[in-house]
């Protein structure tokens, strides 16, 4: 995520708002797709208990995933984005080259070598951004250096996987590639998980698409670079959600509901003082940081992101309330909740299209999100409670999900 963020940096300070807003939408048209495609493989097979299910089985799931969600991105490009359609290949090709490299991941980290994954991911993050800054400093085009990436990945990828099965000691393939009982099998374990990512993920990214439809390339650079502020809370959020689950989990079996209760309550307010903070720092200094980390065309819409930094508070305050869901294991309740959010920013949007602007479109986005925290928050409540006195368990297709 750093590596990206730093390389989205180079291209806003080194070629026009169109260029960088067609890179910022051929990742927003490719993420749905290839991150739904994901399903969250590694993790389920880190915690996978059959005998029958091993990484071969889990890996050829990933190659066949990953070759529908290429072609799915090749056709629905040619079919609706022809204009842009070699940029958004060659970012499929880079993100299905990370959903496979994953999978090589998912090997160490069955036996607790997360220090190899560690430091492959810097080190590919480093030469991938050395080589990013050189491609630009030669004066080469940005459908050009996402192809040298591409390839450079594609040697990373050989590379991780003959590492991570000597590491691993899995040694190579035996067997049939093809084997439909346990294909079928993992595919039930990872479809409610699918249709959660598929909601989830096109949400998160409707709003780009609005802006390219509405307001353009140029735009759609302004938003899409200023937006990725959040991910910065998040690189501290998101990973302190993984930290507390285990502990969440252990209270909510052990019955100690008061210490579960603290501890949600603890990291909840955590989220908001970080939030919080994003909105005290971009209020004096926005204009200063957007013109250091970009250009002074984007210092222009210092109020973005002060706007942006709002919408990020609920979005942090909910992540700890789905983590608990996740540990009452009501995940189910995640999906209807952003249909609800994506439906009401759906309409917000295209009830004022006309007058549409980027200001008023993170307003929208705040909206929506601020109830999909109060969702999150009732659903909680409700839940906790039903579970915690009367032992509701969860039934159904949606109890894989995480």
């Amino acid at each position: 995520m750093v590596c990206q963020y730093l390389i989205l940096m180079l291209f806003t300070k080194n070629y026009d708002s169109g260029i960088v807003g067609g890179y910022l939408f051929a990742i927003a048209f490719v993420a749905p797709i290839v991150i739904s495609a994901d399903m969250q493989l590694r993790s389920f097979y880190v915690t996978e208990k059959s005998p029958s299910l091993g990484f071969q089985e889990y890996q050829s799931f990933r190659i066949i995933s990953n070759t529908i969600a290429l072609l799915v991105v090749v056709i629905t490009a040619y079919i609706l984005q022809r204009q842009l359609l070699l940029t958004i290949i060659l970012i499929g090709g880079i993100k299905i080259i990370e959903n496979q490299v994953d999978m090589y991941y998912a090997s160490v980290q069955r036996i607790e070598r997360m220090d190899y994954i560690s430091i492959s991911k810097t080190i590919r993050g480093l030469i991938t951004l050395v080589m990013v800054f050189t491609g630009i400093k030669a004066g080469l085009q940005v459908d050009t250096i996402l192809l040298l990436w591409l390839s450079l990945w594609i040697i990373f990828l050989i590379l991780d996987a003959n590492l991570s099965l000597k590491i691993s000691k899995l040694g190579k393939r035996t067997g049939s590639f093809f084997k439909l009982r346990s294909l079928a099998a993992i595919l039930k374990i990872c479809i409610p998980v699918l249709i959660l990512l598929v909601v989830f993920q096109y949400y998160s990214n409707f709003p780009n698409y609005v802006v390219k439809g509405k307001l353009g390339l140029s735009a759609l650079a302004i938003f899409g670079s200023i937006i990725y502020f959040r991910s910065i809370g998040a690189q501290i959020i998101n990973p302190m959600g993984a930290v507390i689950a285990p502990r969440l989990s252990d209270y909510w079996r052990t019955e100690r509901y008061a210490d579960f209760i603290h501890l949600l309550v603890r990291t909840t307010f955590l989220a908001l003082l970080l939030g919080l903070a994003g909105i005290v720092v971009a209020l004096p200094f926005g204009r200063q940081i957007l013109q250091l980390v970009y250009t002074k065309e984007y210092a222009q819409h210092y109020m973005l992101l002060v706007l942006v930094m709002v919408y990020c508070v609920p979005t942090y305050l909910y992540v700890f309330l789905g983590t608990a869901l996740t540990c009452l294991r009501v995940h189910w309740i995640k999906v209807p909740i952003h249909i609800v959010s994506f439906l009401v920013l759906a309409a917000l949007t295209y009830w004022q299209y006309a007058t549409l602007t980027l200001d008023r479109l993170v307003i929208y986005m705040i909206i929506a999100e601020s109830l999909t925290f109060l969702l999150y928050t009732l659903s909680f409540i409700v839940l906790y409670n039903k579970i915690k006195d009367n032992g509701f368990a969860t039934k159904g297709i949606f109890k894989n999900i995480s």
